[in-house]
């Protein structure tokens, strides 16, 4: 993890945060100086989280860890460890994701595994940016009837038609579970 990755987001996060999120903030009365300052901060700590252990190795910043993402937070929310997946979505206060639920510290004996859950082409932008949707369309195309079909659109990602899931729920699930 470094730097750089907070610099290739998706090319859809573009327009969905600088025109959708945007105009509904404008639109919900969010006055555009207050907006401009909110997204300032906002990308300025999204850079700041993904510095690398190499930088700060702890990057728990202590107390204020607590109350706001931290490195160490963001990290967990990049990894693919099944203790780690679907965590720390928040970019700033860590609230939201303690009332979601979704709040996991980087633990001291678990390394943090960067990446997704299924292999990829090693330095292939498409695979990098286009895989998951390739993956999708194939789970769509082999399921059986409509409805399935609909499901693959709507349930989280490891789901299946066959109830063999791999959601990162149930991943969690038996990870503790293994541990116990």
């Amino acid at each position: 993890m470094h730097l750089a990755i907070s610099w290739s987001h998706f090319f859809l996060e573009g327009p969905y945060a600088d025109v959708i999120r945007t105009s509904i903030c404008i639109l919900a009365g969010v006055p555009p100086p207050m907006l401009f300052v909110i997204m300032f901060i906002d990308g300025t700590w999204g850079s700041f989280i993904h510095i690398g252990d190499t930088v700060i190795k702890n990057a728990r910043l202590g107390f204020f860890g607590n109350y706001i993402l931290t490195p160490s937070h963001h990290r967990v929310h990049h990894a693919r460890n099944p203790l780690y997946m679907d965590t720390n979505f928040c970019n700033l206060l860590n609230i939201w994701d303690k009332v979601f639920k979704t709040y996991q510290k980087e633990e001291a004996n678990i390394i943090v595994d960067y990446g997704i859950t299924r292999p990829m082409k090693p330095n292939s932008f498409l695979d990098a940016y286009f895989g998951e949707f390739i993956a999708l369309g194939k789970d769509m195309y082999q399921a059986p009837g409509l409805v399935n079909k609909f499901l693959y659109l709507f349930m989280p990602p490891g789901w299946s038609h066959t109830g063999q899931h791999k959601t990162a729920k149930v991943m969690r699930e038996a990870f503790l579970k293994s541990k116990n």
